[in-house]
């Protein structure tokens, strides 16, 4: 069936599996500037979209709250990785 190629666990040993969800949950939003610019991002984006009416900096808003949130997580991974 195409939708078993889909299934990790055909590709890694469950060990590694789990270790590589855990080191990602690990790294996103780590310490507290990023979780304090992740809730201001997405509280100006809400803010601008709804009383300021502007949509395109309120998804430009959402974008860098994405960047902080997952942005280092993701750079914390590659480099561990390489």
């Amino acid at each position: 069936m195409p939708i078993e190629r889909f299934n990790p666990l055909h590709y890694m040993n469950p060990s590694e599996y789990t270790g590589f969800w855990q080191k990602l949950f690990a790294t996103f939003l780590y310490g507290f500037w990023g979780r304090f610019f992740f809730i201001s991002l997405i509280a100006l984006a809400f803010w601008v979209g709804v009383r300021q009416r502007n949509p395109t900096l309120a998804a430009l808003c959402l974008f860098l709250a994405a960047l902080v949130a997952y942005g280092g997580g993701v750079l914390n991974l590659i480099t561990s990785l390489i």
